[in-house]
């Protein structure tokens, strides 16, 4: 039997693809640290380089997935990996939630991003092999859904905060219920192992068509990544929001993820191949409208766009990877290589903010968005 000989004409939500869903939702209860960071700056006393330290820890943990991640998935297949992937995502939340100092916090952000390495190297390949040629409108569909899971953290986090109470309980409930669903939904669900042509090695960077398409991941995640792990401190620090309303603002950036990636299809018809450097025109506007306009509205507005311009380039960079890489690499190697860009992209990424925050301040480090999307404009731009 052949993966292809199951490809429906069109795609479809199916189990497999709901459970990928909420993987992917259970990723972001260990990325939302975010939401928070601004109280454990608060509450531990903790530099700009610490505080961004909880958010690439996660990419640590993809740069280990995908230089060794391959021979973990040869050795125990594709399903016990996501499923240690899960338990290091519950595992890690929960050391964070509990946490009574920093060192612990980020112990617990270092498990959470460790699982979540595991989920992003293997999804890809896993949704490339079950949807076939319709792999660019599932990457957009399953990726929308996280969006709504940081709305929930924002707003359930926020409400929290606007009463008075502590973050953690609503955080810790909110990923025990992502849990849940995901072993209710995924537990019965066969998972296709991948196949695999020959071993895992990245001599293939030294060819243009896994290069060129692989840096174009990195830029599209360093753009859009940076400013989801800092919205809620940057209105709260610059912006001047309280500690329960900067949450509450920050989940538009959710909500311009998961609705721009719903609204993909009517992107690609209406700006065609210039698609991903038009995103990376509109994230660079939002990040310069976030530093110069003044006042909180209008900071929040720029937020909306750059989660309007940053919505579609992961999945749209990561279906080109593959698109070029396909014929050099095996579902399970792309998927290593996709982890390693954005293990580059995650770590890399909210540190350089965070140090050039203690340098410069946060409002001026946010210039570092309109820069990487305009590297990312011009080098994507339509040559038709």
């Amino acid at each position: 039997m052949t993966v292809a000989a199951e490809h429906p004409t069109t795609f479809r939500w199916d189990r497999l693809t709901y459970s990928s869903a909420l993987g992917y939702c259970l990723l972001v209860a260990g990325l939302s640290v975010g939401v928070v960071l601004g109280e454990l700056r608060d509450e531990f006393a903790i530099s700009g380089v610490v505080a961004a330290l909880h958010g690439s820890t996660f990419g640590i943990g993809l740069l280990f997935a995908g230089m060794f991640g391959v021979r973990v998935v040869d050795r125990i297949g594709r399903r016990a990996v996501l499923q240690l992937a899960a338990m290091g995502l519950f595992g890690g939340v929960v050391l964070f939630c509990l946490g009574p100092s920093w060192p612990v916090t980020l112990l617990g952000t270092a498990f959470s991003g460790a699982g979540g390495a595991l989920l992003v190297m293997v999804m890809p390949g896993l949704i490339s092999d079950h949807h076939g040629p319709h792999r660019a409108e599932a990457f957009a569909a399953v990726n929308g859904a996280p969006g709504v899971s940081g709305v929930a953290f924002s707003l359930l986090v926020g409400g929290a905060l606007t009463l008075g109470w502590s973050w953690r309980p609503p955080y810790l409930l909110l990923t025990t219920v992502f849990t849940i669903a995901l072993v209710v939904v995924a537990w019965p669900v066969p998972i296709p192992d991948g196949e695999r042509t020959g071993s895992f090695s990245l001599r293939h960077f030294r060819d243009r068509s896994v290069l060129v398409p692989w840096a174009h991941m990195v830029n599209g995640v360093l753009a859009e990544f940076s400013v989801g792990i800092w919205a809620v401190t940057y209105l709260r620090e610059v912006g001047g929001a309280s500690s329960g309303l900067a949450p509450i603002l920050a989940s538009v950036f959710g909500v311009m993820m998961f609705g721009t990636r719903l609204a993909l299809p009517m992107l690609l018809r209406l700006w065609g191949d210039a698609t991903v450097a038009w995103s990376f025109v509109v994230i660079g506007v939002g990040g310069a409208v976030m530093c110069f306009a003044p006042g909180l509205p209008l900071k929040v507005l720029g937020l909306v766009l750059v989660g309007f311009g940053g919505a579609p380039l992961y999945p749209l960079t990561v279906d080109r990877f593959y698109r070029r890489a396909g014929h050099q690499l095996d579902a399970v190697s792309l998927g290593a290589y996709c982890a390693l860009a954005s293990g580059v992209a995650v770590t890399v990424g909210p540190l350089v903010l965070g140090v050039v925050a203690d340098a410069v301040g946060l409002r001026w480090a946010i210039l570092v968005v309109p820069v990487l999307a305009a590297i990312g404009a011009f080098t994507q731009r339509s040559r038709r």
